[in-house]
């Protein structure tokens, strides 16, 4: 294919997929729509900086104008086309293609390193034995990936270390997560940026459950039109798909596990006092409805008290006792973890080039080289 034919072809995909019209893009980047037209049917050689206002507007890195990195990705068609079909705003679904992008990417790198993509095992569910299942696989998960008992405040960050990417994007208030699986590429999960850590960790907990058990279907996404943290009414539990079902109630041990909670919980002769539930907060990492959902579930809060709690403003009372600002040590990376290993050890390498890792990471070329130099003067420091 003629390579401004690609472009072109490219550029409407692009523009397309994210919900916008003509008009509503060359008005957005400051030119006509017939100029526009003329881009997207080959007719045009587009500039480099108008093509990169449009990736900036799309979601997506210059290269894909291109053609590069045309992997099959068939679990990323699915999730657009779920986006579409929820009529998520075109910001959103910008966003939902810049994680295509991203997942792309990685599996590319992957493949360009000799890196495999991670295994992961599979966890039978039915309908029937729903709880069971779901708090087995919960403790199996947590044995094999070394966690014992304790509490897990940043599960994205123990994935991340497994090679599972955690990618972390602003979603507005439409999603909390998304989940997106391919043969070829793996499992990648999409958490909202946006949200307070404690609802980002409900939501890798809830994605990497449907990882587990539903990839084979390509990728799941959620809205965050639903309660979040098991907080929900038992009605409304029943109503949520098997899926659903599963993944919350996966959250809910993997997150919540019955002898910690129970452990932990004997040190308070009270748990009916905001002390104590403003600690237990912070130390599982979850909301408060999920960690008072939880305690009444083991017996320790009545539903009254749960009620009481709820209209209490908990969260307003901590950040005045402890301040706005969460553990600064514990932030996660910008984005990814495993995104930026691979894109650094890639130009570390020289398999990509500095201008490109700085594209793919948000930061310019001058922050890569500084980032390299800074790591390579560690290893060499290190061996000495």
């Amino acid at each position: 294919m003629d390579i401004l034919k690609l472009i072109g072809q490219r550029l409407k995909e692009a523009r397309e997929t994210c919900g916008f019209k003509q008009e509503e893009v060359a008005q957005k980047i400051g030119i006509t729509s017939k100029y526009l037209s003329l881009l997207e049917n080959g007719r045009r050689n587009p500039p480099l900086r108008m093509l990169q206002k449009l990736a900036e507007l799309y979601g997506c890195p210059v290269s894909y104008f291109y053609g590069f990195n045309g992997t099959k990705g068939e679990g990323f068609k699915l999730l657009l086309r779920k986006a579409q079909k929820q009529s998520l705003s075109p910001k959103v679904v910008s966003q939902l293609r810049r994680f295509e992008f991203l997942c792309r990417e990685i599996a590319s790198l992957r493949q360009r390193l000799g890196i495999p993509k991670p295994e992961l095992p599979t966890y039978p569910v039915t309908k029937e034995a729903l709880e069971k299942q779901a708090k087995e696989a919960a403790e199996a998960e947590r044995m094999r990936l070394g966690l014992g008992d304790d509490p897990v405040p940043n599960l994205a960050e123990v994935l991340e270390d497994e090679g599972i990417p955690v990618i972390r994007l602003p979603l507005n208030g439409e999603v909390s997560g998304a989940m997106a699986y391919d043969e070829d590429l793996g499992g990648f999960l999409l958490v909202n940026s946006n949200e307070p850590s404690f609802r980002q960790n409900w939501s890798v907990a809830q994605e990497y459950a449907h990882l587990l058990k539903d990839r084979g279907k390509g990728a799941e996404l959620e809205k965050l039109s639903r309660d979040d943290g098991g907080e929900g009414q038992e009605r409304e539990r029943r109503q949520q798909s098997l899926a659903e079902r599963f993944a919350d109630r996966f959250a809910t041990h993997f997150l919540l596990p019955e002898s910690t909670v129970r452990r932990l919980a004997e040190r308070y002769a009270d748990l009916d006092n905001a002390w104590a539930l403003m600690s237990l907060r912070r130390i599982f990492g979850v909301s408060y409805p999920a960690l008072l959902y939880r305690l009444c579930e083991l017996g320790y809060l009545r539903e009254r008290d749960v009620a009481k709690w709820q209209q209490e403003n908990l969260c307003r009372l901590e950040r005045r006792l402890f301040g706005e600002r969460e553990d600064h040590l514990d932030q996660p990376i910008q984005v990814s973890k495993v995104l930026w290993e691979l894109v650094l050890e890639a130009a570390r390498r020289d398999e990509i080039s500095r201008s490109y890792a700085a594209e793919v990471l948000g930061i310019s070329p001058m922050e890569v080289q500084d980032i390299l130099y800074e790591l390579e003067a560690i290893r060499v420091g290190g061996q000495s």
